[in-house]
């Protein structure tokens, strides 16, 4: 390939505007499709109780119990604790529901009141709304992760 010397400095010119271009919006499409997911419960709070219409689940001294019992062990009650701040779900707009949803109220040492999270059933898959702008896609084989069931 034979170019003239205006050839290459734009073949430069070029290839540092690519370069350029790669360095300055390659962090914000990672960074957009890492904020697209979300845990449900902020790792800053500090849980001490998981109230659903079925059960509960209160922390005692260090460790966890459920009422009625679930038959879950203290190991299993603390990952199950545990995943409501960890398990990253990917974020959906609101939708309008016309059934009742299933509310969990999540208590914290950090809070007064609870966090109430709302969960929809849409189909097979579920959709957990803490607010009224968004809601975070569950599905079904996640469902077990959070409710132990």
């Amino acid at each position: 390939m034979h170019l003239s010397r205006k050839g290459w400095n734009n073949v430069i010119i070029f290839a540092v505007l690519i370069i350029i271009f790669i360095f300055n919006f390659t962090p914000k499409l990672t960074l957009s499709s890492k904020s697209r997911q979300h845990t449900v419960i902020d790792k800053e709070l500090i849980i001490v109780e998981i109230k659903t219409p079925d059960f509960k689940i209160k922390r005692a001294g260090r460790s966890w119990k459920s009422e009625p019992d679930l038959g879950l062990s203290e190991q299993q009650l603390a990952l199950l604790v545990q995943n409501w701040q960890q398990l990253k779900l990917d974020t959906q707009a609101s939708i309008k529901h016309t059934h009742a949803p299933y509310v969990i109220h999540i208590y914290s040492a950090n809070q007064e009141q609870p966090v109430v999270v709302q969960l929809f059933q849409q189909g097979d898959d579920y959709l957990l709304q803490t607010d009224a702008a968004t809601s975070l896609f569950l599905s079904a084989q996640q469902l077990p992760l959070l409710l132990g069931r």
